[in-house]
């Protein structure tokens, strides 16, 4: 029970609210105490400040009253006029006058209390030109503050010092600083219930996303975080775990899909191995029959091997494990050579093939993915166009702001795509609503696609229904062999558009 106890105290004081309370309480008392101290020594300079102009002010008032004759010091005033004694007794009460040879005329025991200058040491003062300023301090530290300077009479220099003492100096910062520091920590405490309040909901959307990506799974892709519309940091971290949370969203339905479309097409030829192999068990009598029953089977054992391979190719250029082999050769005689070879499919779909080409053009490229890149689109081109349609091939080469590049374009005047299926035609095993489910597995354009970024070029492509479709390829003519190998799509012969 107790360690219990004690591993929930350390995870909560581990916590990121706690070490933020903490940390704004901690900055914030450290400037308090720091503000405190900053007016404690301005309270001080300023009593200081003003304790000097009232030591001028009764400098010039003693100077007023006061007369040396005869080396001796007279205070010349009415005894009648209260104020004036009253004055002149207050002016006396620190004050020391001496000539220069040291010889003390006048001091008041409030001053004689701190100690009066050595003969030696009122004759260096009155050897400087400008007024001195000193603090004295008696045994039981209080400060006295004096004012040395010089007044002549019979063109004799005598020694004047005028003081006051500094009790008010440590009195009143003193009482300042005793009820800032008594206030303080009721201050502090407040910053402590401030800080762990506004902390909590500073931190409420991270323990939002926290709470949430706790629950996610399969099931609960659909979980979003409501935005708070403050476009401030945690509003930003918000949006992109929503925006995280829809790329799964998209990469789990494109998993389901693809595990539902394999499913699919690997149960087809099994249940057709098996169907036609347990008929020719019970009702074939001949040879005839079951070497019929065996080429039938081995069709569609064909057609399981071309999608398992499929399969495995589609595995291995999303892990990274196919590299192109990239080396010069002449696109035009690549073109050329898969042109013809869809010649005799072309007729047999009673097409027009042809291809409008220049006399060579020399890229550095991958012969057997661009050729294979080329049966795709020519592949489907052929599938989806009808009797008497047109297929055209274009090959030229285009100077950009990036370099040279060559631009293929396969253009026909078949079935077309539909513009809602367009941005869906180059994910793997995608295949057109309503088509036909027999033309392909829906992994030849990722293948294509997967060639043309391998090759860092770009693919494009427009479509009208029932007008055509045109893909353009634009491929640099020397690939920068720096750029990341991508991992796209499929490397797969069979296409899709239904």
């Amino acid at each position: 029970m107790l360690q219990t106890l004690l591993l929930r105290i350390r995870k909560t004081t581990r916590g990121l609210r706690v070490r933020l309370t903490i940390s704004y309480v901690g900055i914030f008392a450290l400037l308090l105490v720091g503000i405190g101290l900053y007016f404690r020594f301005s309270l001080e300079n300023l009593i200081e400040a003003r304790t000097r102009e009232l030591i001028e002010e009764e400098w010039r008032a003693v100077r007023g009253f006061l007369r040396i004759e005869r080396g001796q010091a007279n205070w010349t005033f009415d005894p009648r006029e209260f104020d004036d004694a009253s004055h002149v007794e207050r002016l006396r009460k620190l004050i020391l006058i001496s000539d220069r040879e040291g010889s003390v005329l006048e001091v008041s025991n409030g001053y004689r209390a701190f100690g009066v200058e050595t003969p030696a040491e009122i004759q260096t003062i009155l050897a400087q030109p400008m007024p001195q300023w000193k603090l004295k301090t008696e045994g039981k530290g209080q400060k006295l503050l004096l004012r040395y300077g010089i007044i002549r009479s019979a063109n004799q220099p005598y020694l004047l010092v005028v003081g006051r003492t500094l009790a008010d100096n440590q009195t009143l910062p003193d009482l300042f600083v005793s009820n800032y520091f008594g206030v303080l920590p009721l201050l502090i405490g407040l910053m402590v219930f401030l800080g762990w309040f506004m902390t909590g909901r500073g931190l409420e959307p991270v323990n939002q996303v926290a709470a949430t990506a706790e629950v996610v799974s399969g099931s609960t892709l659909h979980v979003r975080i409501p935005g708070r519309n403050t476009d401030d940091e945690l509003d930003r971290l918000i949006d992109a775990f929503n925006k995280m949370m829809d790329r799964l969203t998209e990469s789990f339905e494109q998993v389901r899909r693809f595990s539902t479309d394999v499913s699919h097409e690997l149960r087809t030829p099994l249940t057709s191995i098996r169907g036609q192999l347990e008929v020719a068990l019970f009702t074939a009598n001949t040879a005839d029959q079951y070497r019929d029953a065996i080429v039938n089977a081995l069709q569609d054992v064909d057609r399981l091997s071309s999608i398992t391979r499929a399969l495995l190719l589609l595995s291995q250029s999303e892990a990274g494990q196919l590299t192109l082999k990239f080396l010069r050769l002449n696109l035009t005689e690549t073109v050329l050579d898969i042109v013809d070879q869809f010649q005799i499919p072309a007729e047999g779909a009673e097409l027009t093939l042809d291809a409008e080409l220049p006399d060579e053009i020399w890229m550095d490229a991958d012969r057997v993915q661009v050729e294979r890149l080329l049966s795709n689109l020519l592949s489907n081109a052929v599938k989806y166009t009808p009797p008497g349609g047109h297929v055209h091939l274009t090959l030229r080469t285009l100077v950009t702001e990036s370099g040279d590049h060559v631009e293929l374009c396969v253009s026909d005047t078949g079935q077309g795509i539909p513009a809602a299926s367009l941005p869906h035609i180059f994910e793997r095993l995608y295949k057109v609503p309503g088509g036909d489910p027999d033309k392909g597995l829906g992994l030849g354009l990722s293948f294509v696609a997967w060639i043309v970024r391998a090759h860092h070029g770009k693919i494009e492509v427009v479509s009208e229904l029932n007008k055509g479709t045109r893909f353009r390829v634009l491929l640099p003519t020397s690939p920068s062999s720096a750029a990341e190998s991508p991992t796209l799509a499929a490397m797969v012969i069979e296409d899709r558009r239904g």
